[in-house]
């Protein structure tokens, strides 16, 4: 007979399965991503409110990177990135509306990454942990992880919707349990 830890009532065990780890692995990607989204951020807009950058604002290694981070810049588009980073990060860290600030997130993020990797000629830090590649990597896998919120949106042949549906707006706040019964 094998004797294991439920035979001994004394012998306190965490039983370690595959959802426990896979959550523990998402939850962790949701809220390193967020953070990271979260400081990326803060450091281009704590100068706006009279505060120092967390971190100088790198402009690029080479020409075409610095082309496209200052063109940003002088446009003012980059100020509407960080604005999103920050909403996103902060989305993804309080666990509110993840599935759209995973959407979201995922065009920064591959920009990011294309900007590090393609436009800096860094292709070595693809399989690194670098964290422009990985914040790239942690938004698929979540992407991935949330994918029952995005199955309904992938119809084929949409109809369009009634003015009806501006009910549900309702449910956005509501409990599960509650938009489950509407």
């Amino acid at each position: 007979m094998n004797k294991n830890a439920t035979d001994n009532p004394s012998q306190d065990t965490i039983q370690i399965n595959g959802w426990f780890t896979g959550t523990l692995i998402i939850t962790f990607f949701r809220l390193m991503l967020g953070a990271w989204m979260i400081v990326n951020g803060l450091n281009h807009l704590l100068p706006m409110w009279g505060l120092p950058n967390i971190y100088p604002q790198p402009l690029g290694t080479l020409h075409l990177s610095n082309v496209m981070l200052v063109t940003m810049i002088e446009t003012g588009l980059f100020d509407y990135v960080k604005v999103a980073e920050l909403l996103v990060g902060l989305c993804l860290v309080f666990n509110r509306f993840v599935p759209l600030a995973l959407v979201i997130a995922l065009p920064l993020g591959l920009v990011v990454f294309y900007n590090s990797i393609v436009l800096n000629l860094r292709f070595e830090r693809i399989f690194s942990f670098f964290m422009a590649v990985w914040c790239t990597y942690m938004n698929i896998v979540l992407l991935l992880a949330y994918i029952k919120y995005y199955i309904p949106m992938l119809q084929f042949k949409a109809p369009v919707g009634k003015i009806e549906d501006l009910r549900q707006i309702k449910n956005i706040f509501g409990s599960d349990e509650q938009a489950k019964n509407d």
